[in-house]
């Protein structure tokens, strides 16, 4: 199935549109979407490491499209050119512009909404405006509903490039700038087109106040027509700036913005930028609508308190209303970050050690901690500490399995960054702060920790616990290293708990979770150096138990995310690709021969695997199984 999109402009438009391309590869998967996006040629760098997006083509390029029948087709411009076009390619459904049989412009019925408010509206400018003004939905809304999609499930799309991430790391380094530090950009200027621009001095003075509150390291954005307003603004401000320059172009200038754990922006291609990458983010608004800007749940709006407010005028002064105090609230707010640590638990005789792990915490960060068992034999272990330390809470799971138990405590829950743990196992002192402190990169959507067994290696089963540990450790240090897709362990790994509601109950969390979170753009990290012990089996029959159930919760994946652009971790396939490691990992006779029977176990896993999901179809169900010699 053939798809054409037409997104050319404004630049801004482009990124916040850029979300449709995914949700019209879920919306089709079953017809294989090939995706076609058009755009002008100054927005190919927004476009060069977008996986949904199959061929992009320049405006300049549209002539080779005239062989390619389309079964759908999006147009977003309103101009001439391009609804002539898309009524003399061969297509299907059309979706927003073409022409009648007249050759006037006209827009599809599904597209109604959005262009009934548009220069083009059947209404004529005037009543466009009014409906502009009571407009309520935002733009990802509007765009969504006019494709038919579940629109809430999807964020713009904007992923840096390896040479993009080494234009970030060479100005941290120019500037000696820290990952830990605080950095906070400012972009406050905005094109022509209408005045979104913050006055010269009350910039000043937000720099000024951003300084002295939060000893940040501020950062001054701009574009080409900003280069004299930038300079009056550090020649006004007292306080200290590293001014980026305003001659980046849309290579450079996401790279740079990406260095930022918060940017305040007026309404502009700097907002969208921010937002697709992730960004916490503060949005100046005046003269435009306030609906239509949608924030991902990353930041927050300060609107004027002007009257004038999204009145489209070109003469427009409500941008001089805007309250300098109630950014610099509004930033306060942002950078609070709520942690909790959760311990699933059932029947756990060690449950005391888990807890006491997770109480003896050395960290900057304020965390809460949240037990949930379904047994009261746990529960009543973690309500005698919590009567020494308000810091724990408890949960009753209803015993259906420890999903079934996630999906009841995210809409208990009222957390920023959801840290996950088991009841059989114990972090090391400095987890929180470890996985804390990759959070403070706001496009870092899941951190893993690192499993170590408690066992040596002197008897078979603890040798082959620390062979595929090991084994694991070193292919997320290298994945985390080369900023590519990492699986999490689900003894502990943490998440940004606002961007997400539910798991299914027929997949690994630990794998359905960081996979969401790519899929929407954001980073997986690894914390190699937040530990957590865990004790493995003993023997053969809790082995291949204990085996085949998680490598059984990874064969559903399919169902949920695309592995066709981010495939599977977790196969017989990928597996069977380490033989290096195989050879090089025994270091005597025994450990060959204990090497020998575990490649033969894990072929019998997978074989096991395969007979138990494709021929007998028992697929993975979410439910509580102990497995005794863990414990």
């Amino acid at each position: 199935m053939n798809i054409l999109i037409i997104k050319t402009g404004a630049l801004g438009d482009v990124v916040r549109t850029s979300f449709i391309a995914q949700a019209l590869r879920d919306k089709y998967k079953g017809k294989n979407p090939k995706i076609f996006w058009v755009t002008q040629k100054s927005a190919l760098p927004l476009f060069s490491n977008n996986p949904y997006i199959d061929v992009i083509l320049t405006e300049e390029e549209k002539y080779k499209l005239k062989n390619t029948e389309f079964e759908l087709i999006i147009n977003l411009e309103e101009d001439k050119d391009n609804a002539v076009l898309v009524s003399n390619l061969r297509h299907g459904k059309i979706i927003g512009i073409d022409v009648d049989e007249d050759g006037k412009v006209r827009y599809s019925k599904e597209s109604e909404y959005w262009f009934d408010m548009s220069l083009i509206s059947k209404y004529g400018k005037k009543k466009a405006d009014k409906l502009k003004i009571k407009n309520k939905k935002t733009h990802r809304q509007i765009i969504g509903e006019m494709i038919g999609v579940d629109w809430k499930k999807y964020e713009p799309f904007l992923r840096l490039t390896k040479n993009q991430k080494q234009i970030a790391n060479t100005f941290l380094r120019r500037y000696n700038l820290n990952k830990s530090d605080l950095i906070i950009g400012i972009n406050t200027g905005a094109a022509d087109r209408w005045p979104k621009s913050l006055s010269i001095k009350k910039t000043a003075k937000l720099i000024e106040d951003i300084n002295k509150k939060f000893d940040a390291k501020i950062l001054l954005f701009g574009g080409p027509n900003e280069i004299e307003r930038n300079k009056e603004i550090l020649k006004t401000t007292r306080a200290p700036v590293i001014y980026t320059g305003c001659g980046n172009d849309l290579f450079e200038f996401p790279a740079l913005v990406s260095v930022c754990n918060l940017f305040v922006t007026s309404d502009s291609l700097g907002l969208h930028i921010s937002l697709a990458l992730k960004r916490k983010t503060i949005c100046l608004i005046g003269p435009t609508s306030v609906s239509e800007i949608g924030m991902y749940d990353f930041g927050d709006k300060v609107v004027s308190k002007s009257k004038c407010v999204c009145c489209y005028k070109k003469d427009c002064k409500s941008m001089e209303s805007i309250d300098v105090k109630n950014i610099v609230s509004k930033i306060s707010s942002l950078l609070e970050q709520k942690i909790t640590l959760l311990i699933t638990a059932f029947r756990e005789p060690k449950i005391k050690k888990a807890i006491e792990s997770a109480l003896k915490q050395k960290t900057r960060y304020q965390y809460q901690i949240l037990v949930s068992a379904p047994d009261e034999e746990t529960l009543n272990v973690a309500k005698e500490y919590q009567k020494k330390d308000k810091r724990i809470k408890i949960f009753k799971d209803p015993g259906k399995g420890k999903s079934y138990a996630l999906n009841l405590l995210f809409k208990e829950i009222e957390t920023d960054i959801l840290i996950l743990t088991d009841g059989d196992v114990w972090i090391s002192e400095n987890s929180v702060e470890e996985i804390s402190n990759l959070f403070l990169d706001p496009g870092m959507g899941c951190v893993t920790g690192r499993p170590i067994p408690v066992e040596g290696k002197k008897e078979k089963y603890g040798y082959w616990a620390n062979f595929l540990f090991e084994a694991a450790h070193t292919i997320r240090k290298n994945a985390f290293e080369k900023g590519k897709f990492i699986e999490c362990s689900g003894y502990l790994f943490a998440f940004r708990k606002n961007k997400l509601n539910q798991i299914p109950l027929d997949v690994a969390e630990d794998t359905f979770i960081p996979y969401i979170l790519w899929e929407k753009g954001y980073k997986i990290g690894y914390a190699e150096n937040a530990t957590v012990f865990v004790k493995n089996v003993d023997n053969w029959k809790d082995w291949i138990k204990q085996k085949t159930r998680t490598s059984k919760a990874h064969e559903t994946l399919d169902n949920y995310v695309d592995t066709k652009i981010t495939p599977r971790v977790k196969t017989f396939k990928t597996e069977s690709k380490g033989i290096s490691w195989v050879i090089k990992y025994p270091k005597n006779l025994k450990e060959t021969i204990w090497t020998s029977e575990l490649i033969l176990a894990r072929l019998y896993m997978w074989t096991k695997v395969y007979l138990d999901t494709k021929v007998k179809n028992k697929n993975y169900s979410d439910a509580w199984e102990r497995v005794e010699s863990t414990k």
